[in-house]
């Protein structure tokens, strides 16, 4: 359904596009009249009109009983868990995996979860406050190092030595998953940052352009 919005919004500004600039040209025998311009020009801006609300619709709840949230930081909380629970299931299953299928599931995780929550980590610092963000950061940073460890060992063929990285990385991203749910139970965290920097924001603001000097 994206990709179908995507063209017409193509469409739409081409066909605008094309209007906007038949309107701005004397009408001659091979070119398009005036009036035909005008209504290209008005479809194509109708087209990325509606193109424009269908791409908001679709990222409201179904209606179905499920909410879909539109907090970022429910947002990469629900990303974090996702990432914690491959990790678990990788540890979990690591007894039967050959060197290639361990590479295989780890790589996978590094180039989608991780990667998706990894390229977040300026909102989510934002959000939180470095502080607390470098506590929720801290374990995610050390289980993808552990992960990459155990498989670059696993690649070597020293796969005994890869998976003992598994329960290593396990417990770092578990550490990771209960400092953000501690901040998502609450809520104090994102609250208390929003306020101190709307505070700091208000204050530079009064202060003026010369600002307050000692």
């Amino acid at each position: 359904m994206k990709t179908i919005i995507q063209l017409f919004i193509i469409i739409g500004f081409c066909a605008a596009s094309l209007g906007a600039a038949g309107l701005g040209k004397p009408s001659a025998a091979d070119s398009l009249s005036q009036s035909m311009a005008l209504t290209i020009l008005i479809t194509g801006s109708l087209l990325l009109v509606v193109c424009g609300i269908l791409t908001r619709s679709l990222k409201k709840p179904a209606g179905n009983g499920e909410t879909e949230t539109d907090e970022p930081a429910d947002d990469i909380a629900s990303l974090l868990a996702k990432i914690g629970k491959e990790i678990r299931e990788l540890d979990d299953s690591s007894a039967g995996l050959s060197p290639t299928e361990l590479t295989e599931r780890i790589n996978s995780l590094l180039k989608n979860q991780y990667f998706d929550l990894t390229s977040r980590h300026e909102e989510l610092a934002a959000l939180l406050g470095f502080s607390v963000y470098a506590t929720i950061w801290d374990g995610v940073a050390s289980a993808e190092r552990l992960l990459l460890r155990a498989w670059s060992m696993a690649t070597d063929g020293h796969l005994d030595e890869a998976l003992q990285e598994l329960p290593r990385a396990r417990s770092h991203i578990e550490r990771a998953c209960a400092a953000m749910t501690a901040v998502n139970t609450t809520g104090t965290t994102i609250v208390v940052e929003r306020d101190r920097r709307l505070i700091e924001d208000a204050k530079t603001e009064a202060d003026g352009p010369g600002g307050a000097q000692d």
